[in-house]
């Protein structure tokens, strides 16, 4: 081995190599570089939702990953890390495995039988609409860049089986709805900081959001026209205070043919439920260019097809959880997991903000166009356009 050359590895063979190095390099030293895949299915009734992730950590040289399922308040999460060498191009750490079948159109997820929690799936994500790009996510942080990630997402169906405790369930098509998306890039809270930073980030989205009005909404859904054909409204917002623009926003309204109108302004009138902040139903208000200095309105109504459910991804670790962080090494061959039995318990919410970000099954509307998302927010505060109610209906 020549020293200032990594191994090879499988993907060496073909011609798509970007940087002077093997694949099994990324073209920074940073150790928050991260690729990253996620899922979440769902039924069209909501009565069970089944989530999955795995991210590499090149340059921490791990991998790691969850799968998780929801029924009714009930959510069980696995979690697995492994050392990545010389294992770096196989997707697979402890009982899970992810699997390109076709790319861009049939991907594969699977939970192996385990001891960390009593459910296992084998699912098929069959794409019907292109993958679509957001805007690249940057985030500069006392002088360094915090975030620089690029990140595309797909909408698709949905066959196989999920076994819960021995009770086989069959998933079919017509029945389940999803979405996944792919990112890399150097990101946000991957592994711990080191000790002997400058304290006091002053970066609102990474700093404590603690006192301050707050909303981030995300959104992918899928909508179908009395035609047949089908569009998507994805969008990305992220802002405090509510006073003027937005301090992020990525949106696009995208086509079957891949075409992507972007959003110039949106405005999410939302109603949270106070015990948990879960989203329960609200209006997207949506501009978009028209001709000439036309500047178009659109309207999308949302609703959560089930009060209850929603998959946390904080067990997932998105954020600290059991002390446990994306891309830390937490042992050669890591495995976890636990059953929570409600999860939409005020006291969750209480202890720590991030409870909040779920993937929540959502029916979406603009006018006769109807069809299905996953929303995440969190929302601190009273901002504006946001209304609040009360009970767990």
């Amino acid at each position: 081995m020549v020293p200032t050359i990594s191994a090879l590895i499988g993907a060496d063979e073909f011609f798509n190599h970007q940087v002077v190095n093997t694949h099994a390099s990324v073209g920074t030293g940073d150790r928050s570089w991260t690729e990253k895949i996620w899922f979440t299915l769902m039924r069209k009734d909501a009565a069970l939702q089944a989530s999955f992730g795995l991210g590499k950590y090149t340059n921490r040289n791990v991998m790691d990953g969850f799968a998780g399922i929801q029924r009714g308040t009930t959510q069980r999460t696995v979690r697995a890390s492994r050392v990545l060498l010389p294992q770096i191009d196989e997707m697979v750490v402890g009982p899970l495995c992810y699997e390109v079948i076709e790319p861009f159109r049939k991907l594969r997820i699977a939970v192996a039988e385990n001891s960390a929690q009593p459910f296992r799936y084998d699912l098929i994500f069959t794409s019907d609409l292109p993958a679509f790009f957001e805007n690249r996510d940057i985030v500069l942080a006392g002088g360094r860049t915090a975030s620089d990630v690029i990140r595309y997402h797909q909408g698709g169906t949905v066959e196989g089986w999920i076994e819960i405790e021995g009770e086989r369930i069959t998933v079919e098509p017509g029945d389940w709805y999803g979405f996944r998306d792919h990112s890399w890039g150097i990101r946000e809270h991957v592994g711990l900081d080191p000790t002997d930073l400058v304290p006091g980030n002053l970066v609102p989205t990474s700093a404590s959001k603690a006192g301050s009005n707050y909303h981030f909404n995300w959104l992918v859904s899928q909508i179908v026209r009395p035609d047949g054909s089908r569009y998507e409204l994805a969008y990305y917002f992220r802002d405090f205070g509510g006073d003027g623009p937005p301090q992020f926003l990525s949106g696009f309204i995208n086509e079957a043919d891949g075409q992507q109108t972007p959003i110039l302004h949106l405005y999410p009138e939302m109603t949270y439920r106070t015990i948990d902040m879960a989203a329960i139903q609200g209006r997207i208000h949506v501009f978009v260019a028209g001709k000439g200095r036309e500047v178009i309105e659109r309207i999308f109504e949302i609703e959560a097809i089930d009060s209850e459910m929603g998959f946390r991804l904080l067990p997932g670790m998105y954020g600290a959880w059991k002390g446990q962080l994306h891309g830390s090494f937490k042992g050669e061959d890591f495995l976890d997991g636990e059953s929570i039995d409600d999860v939409n318990h005020p006291d969750k919410t209480t202890e720590n903000y991030r409870w909040q970000i779920r993937d929540r099954p959502v029916r979406i509307r603009e006018g006769e166009n109807k069809g299905y998302g996953d929303m995440e927010s969190i929302i601190l505060g009273n901002y504006p356009g946001v209304t609040f109610a009360e009970g767990r209906g």
